[in-house]
């Protein structure tokens, strides 16, 4: 039943951040009148409408945009790891977490389609977490294969987001505002953030920010968050955003949300504690399986903080947990008696790094597929 409940909780912050939602709140038409937040354009024969974009929720956001607009829609590019086509734009399939030929040839792709459009014409650019592997133009005398093990280097490394987009901003033609140099015409971008406190700068490593055109964030952790509690609350004594900014290490966030839960637990008979944001983790061992959202879930499990009422979901919002096929595992008291049953040694599993085997071996793993969004992550500790 914990599992369960965990499941609605999560389902129901994630769907608040999904394109529906999103596109839905913030791209009108009315006649030949284009709102996209609280800007208006009027589209004539003479002003067309292109619609761009470039990470994980490129594709279903875009088809949203569609559906809204229709044949307002001129064309356009729209770049994602999904496969899937659109009626009005061009949509090409890229890589993620690693950079390729492909994001070189997406890039490519988006800066001519770009380029095309002329002084009257409009834009809509869509903007989401992964669109730094999606699109790539390394700068001169930088080959492929060099960038590549740059970022695959970075993605174990155990860094942070805002510094590792740094790096890549740093040894590219396109991101940190570069796209956005080669286009000459009015438009708005539209921000899925996957990063904490929503840094312009640092979200997909700003193809488009160059203070030239609107950035708009119209889906983060915080809303996502928000739509959880007000969900969660009327069924527990209490509920608790305790922060939409973890970010730390999976050690450090342990030892954060195991306080809090021993601090509740004491206080209150039911209660819920939602956290937002993006651990680090350093990838041990060869041939493991796993991501940091497994891995902070085997470390609460090897606490003492699981009492027969409280259970916990670790799960991040795109679907993609590390190298697995999960998006996150669960915790609660039932699943000690299942360890024993198959003589599993958790710490053995966090040694290598191998958190998703673990979790997969006692049906405890949470596997979503592909969400079609990217918020960060989410640490649901429920009491009830």
């Amino acid at each position: 039943m914990s599992k369960e409940q965990l499941k609605k909780i999560y389902f129901k912050a994630l769907n608040k951040v999904k394109a529906p939602a999103l596109i839905k709140e913030n791209v009108k038409i009315n006649g030949n009148t284009l709102t996209v937040v609280d800007n208006d354009y009027l589209l004539t024969d003479n002003t067309k409408l292109y619609v761009f974009g470039v990470g994980k929720a490129a594709l279903d956001m875009a088809k949203e945009c569609e559906l809204v607009l229709q044949n307002k829609i001129s064309g356009g590019v729209v770049v994602s790891s999904s496969k899937g086509s659109l009626t009005y734009v061009e949509h090409y399939t890229s890589t993620h977490p690693l950079v390729s030929e492909k994001s070189v040839e997406a890039a490519d792709k988006l800066l001519k389609g770009m380029q095309k459009m002329k002084e009257q014409d409009v834009f809509i650019f869509l903007l989401s977490g992964g669109a730094s592997a999606m699109i790539e133009k390394p700068i001169v005398g930088l080959t492929l294969q060099d960038f590549t093990k740059i970022s695959a280097s970075l993605l174990t490394s155990g860094i942070d987001i805002k510094a590792l987009n740094i790096v890549r901003k740093s040894i590219s033609q396109i991101k940190g505002g570069k796209l956005a140099n080669a286009v000459k015409t009015k438009g708005e971008v539209l921000v899925l953030s996957d990063v904490i406190g929503d840094d312009i700068a640092t979200i997909g490593s700003a193809p488009m920010y160059n203070y030239k055109f609107d950035h708009h964030i119209i889906g983060n952790n915080k809303i996502a968050l928000d739509t959880a509690k007000g969900y969660i609350t009327p069924e527990v004594e209490i509920t608790d955003i305790v922060t939409t900014d973890l970010e730390c290490s999976s050690e450090e966030a342990l030892e954060t949300i195991y306080q809090k839960i021993k601090e509740y637990d004491k206080k209150h008979k039911s209660f819920c504690l939602l956290y937002g944001g993006e651990t680090t983790t350093v990838v041990k061992g060869k041939g493991g399986y796993g991501g940091r959202n497994q891995e902070l879930a085997l470390r609460l499990l090897v606490t003492d903080c699981i009492t027969s009422n409280i259970s916990i979901l670790c799960a991040g919002s795109d679907g993609i947990d590390g190298r697995s096929d999960a998006t996150g595992a669960f915790v609660d008291n039932a699943i000690y008696d299942k360890i024993k049953e198959q003589q599993l040694d958790p710490q053995t599993y966090l040694e290598q790094s191998d958190s998703n085997t673990f979790f997969r071996l006692l049906d405890y793993d949470f596997v979503t597929g592909i969400t079609g969004t990217n918020v960060m992550d989410f640490v649901i500790v429920l009491k009830k």
